[in-house]
């Protein structure tokens, strides 16, 4: 199925498209998401698999999350938060990414796969990937060899279902 990549900001659609000149390539125009933008990926959606990628910010979980809902047929590109930086750290986004880094990332495109997992509050508690002193360290672990992005507990979960993880996924990675 043909593709179009979904990114915050013109910065970024410019660098994709320096490193792929032939992916369609959208930007959503800043923090929010434009209209006319919306609107044009619901028409595609239909004969084209939309791929969002987003910077691993609070904007970009937004974002990520508004599309998600509203559009069908999503793929998801995670960037890691250490990688996405500026050079004097002071900006966090996709532009920031080497070339080389693009190119990794887009071989790990994720798509949902809505089965049931058999993940719940429970098991992560008792893993503790919540609710305990390093669960922060421990689900930012998980999450960056599962390529779910960067997840605070409640993000997990819901990942961890969306791409129908798992427990015995979770635990090969602990």
């Amino acid at each position: 199925m043909k593709q179009i990549f979904v990114v915050e900001g013109r910065n970024d659609q410019i660098k994709l498209n320096q490193v792929y000149p032939d992916l369609i390539v959208v930007s959503v125009n800043g923090s929010e998401v434009d209209k006319k933008v919306l609107d044009f990926l619901i028409s595609k959606q239909n004969d084209y698999e939309i791929v969002l990628i987003m910077d691993p910010d609070y904007p970009g979980l937004k974002i990520r999350d508004e599309l998600e809902s509203k559009l069908k047929n999503v793929s998801h590109v995670f960037l890691e938060r250490n990688k996405s930086f500026s050079k004097n750290k002071k900006k966090i986004g996709f532009e920031h990414l080497s070339n080389e880094e693009i190119i990794k990332v887009l071989n790990n495109i994720v798509k949902p796969n809505y089965l049931a997992s058999d993940v719940d509050l429970n098991f992560l508690y008792e893993h503790h990937l919540i609710g305990h002193k390093n669960s922060k360290v421990i689900r930012n672990d998980l999450a960056k060899k599962l390529n779910i992005g960067y997840v605070n507990g409640k993000t997990l979960l819901k990942r961890l279902n969306q791409f129908n993880i798992n427990k015995s996924d979770i635990l090969k990675h602990l």
